[in-house]
């Protein structure tokens, strides 16, 4: 789902509408060696392709072609290719303009191997990219066009990848290459990769709920955890009835509590799972935090009582 050097390079070279065969000859590349980038391009959202003969190709209008328009005219002595290509983008998306992170969460994000991480971070290091404190890695500020490109891009192509389970989807949450999905239609628990997840997704874990009307999906899944799913849930909101029966079921199911902040740290909801875990531990919080009382009623209707360790269970 990431963008080859060759594609960037195909990308670049389109300032405005052209034939295939001009742009065949100013890359001095064949027609079937452009015609197989210029599909892929076009899959990916980022041109668009008219008539046959001759075949005019033009850059689609979305906000990753004006990014990549505003770089290249900022920017016009760095190569595009070393950095906005591959696990590289990746990286890139995931990490935060001069907010440190630390490399297990990079990897955790980027969803690349220990040994390409380290790899990309040392070259996108070189040409000031990306610093190093003490707390992690971060873009720097003179580059947070090309985070900002990053992102969007990856927006893009999970925004394309939802439209195939719905086409009136939208993407409520995007990671890179993964996202979560709002739709109003019930496409059953699982569609290929597509995991039903949020509080439709709780009874499974013995706490059927009353849909809202609207229907989340998590890509790319097989299978669904608890911690995932309850996540997932806080994710997508954090209102009294979310934080309730988020609450029930730790309570009533047990939990592994380093993967629970694990995945609140991915999906940027450690305060609240924080403060979650402080009131399964017995500490008192204010709405929308509900009643001791709510919470052992609902634990006894759906689990017959609460587990005793209120902390959940580390596996």
């Amino acid at each position: 789902m990431t963008l080859t050097k060759a594609e960037l390079r195909v990308l670049l070279s389109i300032e405005e509408p052209i034939t295939m065969t001009e742009l065949a000859n100013k890359l001095s590349l064949s027609k079937g060696t452009l015609s197989a980038l210029l599909h892929s391009l076009e899959g990916k959202g980022l041109v668009e392709l008219e008539g046959k003969k001759p075949m005019v190709v033009k850059p689609a209008e979305n906000r990753v072609n004006h990014l990549l328009r505003s770089i290249k005219l900022e920017y016009p002595h760095v190569k595009m290719e070393d950095i906005l290509t591959g696990s590289r983008l990746k990286v890139l998306s995931t990490l935060e303009v001069e907010k440190p992170q630390p490399l297990w969460l990079i990897q955790l994000k980027a969803n690349v191997s220990r040994a390409t991480l380290h790899r990309v971070l040392n070259g996108l290091m070189e040409p000031l990219v990306v610093g190093r404190k003490k707390e992690g890695y971060f873009v720097s500020e003179r580059f947070a066009p090309f985070k900002a490109f990053a992102d969007e891009y990856f927006y893009l192509q999970n925004s394309i990848k939802a439209k195939e389970l719905d086409p009136n989807a939208s993407v409520v949450w995007s990671g890179v290459e993964e996202l979560i999905l709002a739709t109003s239609s019930f496409k059953g628990k699982s569609v290929g990769e597509f995991q039903l997840t949020g509080l439709a997704r709780f009874a499974d874990f013995g706490l059927p709920l009353i849909s809202s009307g609207v229907y989340h999906y998590y890509w790319p899944g097989q299978k669904l955890s608890l911690e995932e799913v309850i996540v997932h849930a806080l994710k997508l909101g954090r209102d009294a009835r979310g934080l309730l029966y988020s609450i029930v079921l730790l309570r009533g199911k047990g939990f592994d509590e380093r993967k629970l902040k694990r995945l609140a740290a991915k999906f940027d909801v450690s305060d609240i799972v924080g403060e979650l875990l402080e009131y399964l531990s017995g500490v008192d919080k204010p709405y929308p935090f509900p009643s001791r009382e709510e919470v052992e009623e609902l634990c006894r209707q759906y689990f017959g009582g609460s587990r005793d360790d209120n902390k959940g269970e580390t596996a």
